[in-house]
């Protein structure tokens, strides 16, 4: 299978797996009527998330690599490209809004977008499994996140 990826900028010291996780990228231009002013037009890149449905600011549209990769490593996404569209253009408005005053929404244009995948990465270290962001290098313990004793049904238990 043959993925967009985002470029991975940390990776563990010891070999590992990984795992995708699934974005939308959008970058937007937002144009703003003002009255007695001169029109204001920014730039807004957004990163959805199309697992939890989260929209955060990027500072510009991230590199994209294309890895073959098993579909077993890949995250189904659970949110389509609307849903996306739309948190996109909402997460847009706010910033917007925040920043220029204007009697009316601003008119917003998809310049580019495209859907890919964050890298995570699945290693041992000191007998420990952790989960490694590619982007932040932020590394958590997997016994953190499913507990001690792993996660169980709430119907199981």
């Amino acid at each position: 299978m043959r993925i967009k990826v985002m470029r991975t900028i940390f990776k563990p010291d010891v070999p590992g797996k990984f795992v995708l996780y699934p974005y939308h990228i959008f970058h937007l231009k937002l144009f703003y009527r003002r009255l007695g002013r001169s029109d204001r037009v920014f730039d807004y890149f957004a990163y959805v998330d199309l697992y939890r449905l989260g929209a955060e600011r990027g500072d510009g549209f991230i590199d994209l690599y294309e890895w073959d990769v098993d579909e077993r490593q890949v995250m189904k996404p659970l949110a389509d490209y609307e849903e996306a569209r739309r948190k996109a253009f909402e997460s847009a408005i706010i910033w917007g809004n925040s920043r220029v005053v204007s009697w009316w929404l601003p008119r917003i244009e998809v310049v580019r977008d495209a859907q890919a995948y964050k890298v995570f990465w699945i290693f041992e270290e000191e007998g420990e499994k952790y989960v490694m962001d590619s982007l932040t290098g932020e590394k958590f313990g997997l016994g953190e996140l499913a507990g001690k004793d792993g996660r169980k049904c709430r119907v199981c238990r």
